[in-house]
Protein backbone atom coordinates (compact mmCIF):
# COMPACT_ATOMS: atom_id res chain seq x y z
CA UNK A 1 0.00 0.00 0.00
CA UNK A 2 1.61 3.15 -1.04
CA UNK A 3 1.79 6.86 0.40
CA UNK A 4 0.82 8.78 -2.47
CA UNK A 5 -2.68 10.34 -1.44
CA UNK A 6 -1.14 12.06 1.88
CA UNK A 7 -0.07 15.75 1.99
CA UNK A 8 1.27 16.87 4.57
CA UNK A 9 0.51 20.85 5.19
CA UNK A 10 2.16 23.04 7.08
CA UNK A 11 0.30 25.93 8.50
CA UNK A 12 2.49 29.78 8.68
CA UNK A 13 5.72 27.72 10.28
CA UNK A 14 7.72 29.76 11.74
CA UNK A 15 11.28 28.53 11.76
CA UNK A 16 12.64 27.77 7.76
CA UNK A 17 15.10 25.24 9.46
CA UNK A 18 11.84 23.69 10.46
CA UNK A 19 10.36 23.32 7.01
CA UNK A 20 13.64 21.83 5.99
CA UNK A 21 13.71 19.11 8.61
CA UNK A 22 10.25 18.42 7.82
CA UNK A 23 10.77 18.09 3.85
CA UNK A 24 13.66 15.81 4.88
CA UNK A 25 11.60 13.63 7.56
CA UNK A 26 9.06 13.09 4.75
CA UNK A 27 12.00 11.70 2.35
CA UNK A 28 13.14 9.32 5.25
CA UNK A 29 9.24 7.84 5.17
CA UNK A 30 8.01 7.79 1.99
CA UNK A 31 6.35 10.70 1.56
CA UNK A 32 6.63 13.39 -1.06
CA UNK A 33 3.64 15.91 -0.89
CA UNK A 34 4.60 19.03 1.58
CA UNK A 35 2.18 21.97 1.04
CA UNK A 36 3.18 25.22 3.25
CA UNK A 37 0.55 28.08 3.96
CA UNK A 38 2.27 31.42 4.72
CA UNK A 39 -0.66 33.82 5.05
CA UNK A 40 1.24 36.70 5.39
CA UNK A 41 3.65 36.38 2.07
CA UNK A 42 6.13 39.06 3.14
CA UNK A 43 8.98 39.94 1.29
CA UNK A 44 11.40 38.15 4.43
CA UNK A 45 8.41 34.57 4.80
CA UNK A 46 9.54 31.30 4.52
CA UNK A 47 7.85 31.29 0.43
CA UNK A 48 10.71 33.36 -0.57
CA UNK A 49 13.29 31.41 0.74
CA UNK A 50 11.90 28.09 -0.20
CA UNK A 51 11.32 29.75 -3.88
CA UNK A 52 15.12 31.35 -4.01
CA UNK A 53 15.86 27.96 -2.08
CA UNK A 54 19.52 29.68 -2.02
CA UNK A 55 22.29 26.76 -1.38
CA UNK A 56 22.99 27.95 2.17
CA UNK A 57 19.54 28.57 3.10
CA UNK A 58 18.59 27.34 6.60
CA UNK A 59 15.68 25.06 5.24
CA UNK A 60 18.08 23.51 2.30
CA UNK A 61 20.59 22.79 5.21
CA UNK A 62 18.12 21.35 7.23
CA UNK A 63 16.08 19.28 3.92
CA UNK A 64 19.99 17.82 3.20
CA UNK A 65 19.29 14.97 0.89
CA UNK A 66 15.07 15.65 1.37
CA UNK A 67 15.67 18.55 -0.79
CA UNK A 68 14.06 17.29 -3.12
CA UNK A 69 10.83 17.17 -1.66
CA UNK A 70 11.54 20.85 -0.24
CA UNK A 71 12.18 22.05 -3.73
CA UNK A 72 8.58 20.05 -4.94
CA UNK A 73 6.87 22.13 -2.25
CA UNK A 74 3.84 24.19 -3.17
CA UNK A 75 3.33 28.20 -1.72
CA UNK A 76 -0.23 28.71 -0.44
CA UNK A 77 -1.61 32.13 0.48
CA UNK A 78 -4.52 30.48 2.26
CA UNK A 79 -5.57 27.39 3.92
CA UNK A 80 -8.64 26.34 1.78
CA UNK A 81 -6.30 26.37 -1.47
CA UNK A 82 -3.70 24.10 0.49
CA UNK A 83 -6.68 21.96 1.48
CA UNK A 84 -9.05 21.95 -2.31
CA UNK A 85 -8.05 18.57 -3.69
CA UNK A 86 -8.63 17.13 -0.26
CA UNK A 87 -11.12 14.76 0.73
CA UNK A 88 -10.21 14.19 4.14
CA UNK A 89 -8.48 16.78 6.30
CA UNK A 90 -7.19 15.28 9.56
CA UNK A 91 -5.87 18.05 12.31
CA UNK A 92 -2.77 17.64 14.96
CA UNK A 93 -3.17 18.66 18.14
CA UNK A 94 -1.53 18.72 21.49
CA UNK A 95 -4.23 20.53 23.72
CA UNK A 96 -7.24 19.08 25.45
CA UNK A 97 -10.14 20.89 25.17
CA UNK A 98 -14.08 20.90 24.20
CA UNK A 99 -13.55 20.77 20.39
CA UNK A 100 -10.58 18.53 20.57
CA UNK A 101 -11.82 15.67 22.59
CA UNK A 102 -12.11 13.46 19.87
CA UNK A 103 -8.37 13.60 19.15
CA UNK A 104 -7.08 9.67 18.68
CA UNK A 105 -3.38 8.48 19.16
CA UNK A 106 -1.41 8.56 15.95
CA UNK A 107 -0.93 5.19 16.05
CA UNK A 108 -4.58 4.25 16.95
CA UNK A 109 -6.14 6.65 13.48
CA UNK A 110 -2.87 5.42 11.22
CA UNK A 111 -4.50 2.31 10.23
CA UNK A 112 -7.61 3.82 9.84
CA UNK A 113 -6.06 6.37 7.35
CA UNK A 114 -4.07 4.36 5.62
CA UNK A 115 -6.98 2.23 4.51
CA UNK A 116 -9.15 5.59 3.58
CA UNK A 117 -6.26 6.76 1.45
CA UNK A 118 -6.92 4.02 -1.15
CA UNK A 119 -9.83 5.73 -2.68
CA UNK A 120 -9.07 9.72 -0.63
CA UNK A 121 -6.76 12.67 -0.94
CA UNK A 122 -5.50 13.16 2.52
CA UNK A 123 -4.22 16.13 4.07
CA UNK A 124 -2.28 16.26 7.64
CA UNK A 125 -2.68 19.98 8.86
CA UNK A 126 0.02 20.80 11.36
CA UNK A 127 -0.32 24.38 12.96
CA UNK A 128 2.40 27.22 13.87
CA UNK A 129 5.60 25.97 16.27
CA UNK A 130 4.36 28.57 18.97
CA UNK A 131 0.55 28.19 19.16
CA UNK A 132 -0.57 24.92 16.90
CA UNK A 133 -3.91 25.19 15.42
CA UNK A 134 -7.10 27.45 16.58
CA UNK A 135 -10.36 26.42 16.20
CA UNK A 136 -10.92 28.24 13.44
CA UNK A 137 -8.36 25.94 11.51
CA UNK A 138 -10.46 22.88 13.27
CA UNK A 139 -13.24 23.54 11.66
CA UNK A 140 -11.78 22.58 8.74
CA UNK A 141 -10.72 18.79 9.99
CA UNK A 142 -12.34 16.16 9.57
CA UNK A 143 -10.71 14.02 12.24
CA UNK A 144 -8.39 14.82 14.89
CA UNK A 145 -4.80 13.32 15.75
CA UNK A 146 -2.20 13.82 18.83
CA UNK A 147 1.03 12.28 19.63
CA UNK A 148 0.94 10.89 23.11
CA UNK A 149 4.42 12.55 25.02
CA UNK A 150 4.79 12.95 28.65
CA UNK A 151 2.24 15.01 30.30
CA UNK A 152 5.29 17.57 32.28
CA UNK A 153 5.94 17.96 28.40
CA UNK A 154 3.72 17.45 25.53
CA UNK A 155 4.93 20.06 23.23
CA UNK A 156 7.00 19.03 20.21
CA UNK A 157 9.27 20.43 17.13
CA UNK A 158 7.56 20.66 14.11
CA UNK A 159 9.57 18.91 12.57
CA UNK A 160 9.74 15.92 15.12
CA UNK A 161 5.90 15.79 14.80
CA UNK A 162 6.15 15.91 11.14
CA UNK A 163 8.68 12.69 11.41
CA UNK A 164 6.41 10.90 14.08
CA UNK A 165 3.65 11.33 12.28
CA UNK A 166 4.79 10.35 9.12
CA UNK A 167 6.67 7.15 10.59
CA UNK A 168 3.31 5.95 11.95
CA UNK A 169 1.97 5.81 8.33
CA UNK A 170 4.41 4.35 6.65
CA UNK A 171 4.55 1.25 9.43
CA UNK A 172 0.68 1.05 8.72
CA UNK A 173 0.67 1.18 5.03
CA UNK A 174 3.28 -1.67 5.53
CA UNK A 175 1.14 -3.21 7.50
CA UNK A 176 -2.31 -3.01 6.41
CA UNK A 177 -4.79 -5.08 4.51
CA UNK A 178 -7.96 -3.40 3.79
CA UNK A 179 -11.13 -5.84 4.56
CA UNK A 180 -13.72 -4.04 2.66
CA UNK A 181 -13.27 -2.03 -1.11
CA UNK A 182 -12.39 1.63 -0.43
CA UNK A 183 -14.89 4.21 -0.93
CA UNK A 184 -14.47 7.47 -2.09
CA UNK A 185 -15.37 10.07 0.26
CA UNK A 186 -16.86 13.78 -0.94
CA UNK A 187 -14.52 16.38 -1.54
CA UNK A 188 -13.58 18.27 1.65
CA UNK A 189 -14.67 21.55 -0.08
CA UNK A 190 -18.16 20.02 -0.86
CA UNK A 191 -18.28 19.02 3.03
CA UNK A 192 -17.38 22.29 4.34
CA UNK A 193 -20.01 24.03 2.26
CA UNK A 194 -22.51 21.90 3.36
CA UNK A 195 -21.64 22.25 6.83
CA UNK A 196 -21.85 26.14 6.08
CA UNK A 197 -25.65 25.84 5.18
CA UNK A 198 -26.45 23.50 7.67
CA UNK A 199 -25.71 25.31 10.40
CA UNK A 200 -27.35 28.31 8.66
CA UNK A 201 -30.78 26.50 8.72
CA UNK A 202 -30.12 24.97 11.93
CA UNK A 203 -29.37 28.38 13.65
CA UNK A 204 -33.05 29.74 11.40
CA UNK A 205 -34.85 27.02 13.07
CA UNK A 206 -33.92 28.09 16.61
CA UNK A 207 -31.81 24.89 16.65
CA UNK A 208 -28.61 26.44 16.89
CA UNK A 209 -27.99 29.64 19.12
CA UNK A 210 -26.86 32.37 16.29
CA UNK A 211 -24.33 34.22 18.88
CA UNK A 212 -22.69 30.65 19.17
CA UNK A 213 -23.14 27.75 16.73
CA UNK A 214 -19.82 26.53 16.68
CA UNK A 215 -20.11 24.38 20.06
CA UNK A 216 -22.97 22.13 18.04
CA UNK A 217 -21.22 22.09 15.10
CA UNK A 218 -17.93 21.25 16.09
CA UNK A 219 -19.71 18.08 17.71
CA UNK A 220 -21.75 17.34 13.95
CA UNK A 221 -18.06 17.85 11.81
CA UNK A 222 -16.74 15.24 14.13
CA UNK A 223 -19.77 12.43 13.77
CA UNK A 224 -19.29 13.53 9.99
CA UNK A 225 -15.63 12.65 9.88
CA UNK A 226 -16.05 9.79 11.71
CA UNK A 227 -18.70 8.77 9.36
CA UNK A 228 -17.28 9.76 6.64
CA UNK A 229 -19.30 10.69 3.69
CA UNK A 230 -19.96 9.55 -0.18
CA UNK A 231 -20.84 12.46 -2.80
CA UNK A 232 -24.55 10.38 -2.93
CA UNK A 233 -24.58 11.33 1.23
CA UNK A 234 -23.76 14.57 0.51
CA UNK A 235 -26.87 15.15 -2.11
CA UNK A 236 -28.71 14.13 0.62
CA UNK A 237 -27.49 16.32 3.39
CA UNK A 238 -27.32 19.25 1.23
CA UNK A 239 -31.28 18.31 0.28
CA UNK A 240 -31.99 18.27 3.86
CA UNK A 241 -30.73 21.64 4.29
CA UNK A 242 -32.50 22.96 1.62
CA UNK A 243 -35.53 21.35 3.13
CA UNK A 244 -35.30 23.01 6.48
CA UNK A 245 -34.84 26.71 4.60
CA UNK A 246 -37.95 25.82 2.50
CA UNK A 247 -39.85 25.35 6.03
CA UNK A 248 -38.93 27.61 7.91
CA UNK A 249 -38.74 30.43 5.19
CA UNK A 250 -42.71 29.64 5.03
CA UNK A 251 -42.91 25.87 3.32
CA UNK A 252 -44.29 24.43 6.23
CA UNK A 253 -47.71 26.29 5.17
CA UNK A 254 -48.35 24.95 1.67
CA UNK A 255 -46.89 21.46 3.22
CA UNK A 256 -49.96 21.46 5.89
CA UNK A 257 -52.42 22.37 3.11
CA UNK A 258 -51.43 19.42 0.94
CA UNK A 259 -51.97 16.96 4.23
CA UNK A 260 -55.34 18.56 4.27
CA UNK A 261 -56.02 18.25 0.91
CA UNK A 262 -54.76 14.26 0.96
CA UNK A 263 -52.01 15.04 -1.65
CA UNK A 264 -48.89 13.56 -1.64
CA UNK A 265 -46.33 15.73 -0.12
CA UNK A 266 -43.57 14.73 -2.28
Amino acid sequence: MGLDNFAFVLFKPKSPGNVGASARALKNMGLYDLRIVNGTMSATGIADELALLAPGSRAAQMAVHGRDVLHAASIHEALDSALADRQVVVGTTARAGPYRSEAKPVREAAAELTRLSEANQIALLFGPEDCGLTNQELKLCHRLITIPTAPSYPSLNLAQAVMIVAYELMMAAGAARPILAPQQWAASRDIDAMLVRMAQVLVAIGFLPEDNPDHIMFALRAIVGRAGLQPRELDILNGIASQIRWFADGGYETLEMKRRAGKKIR
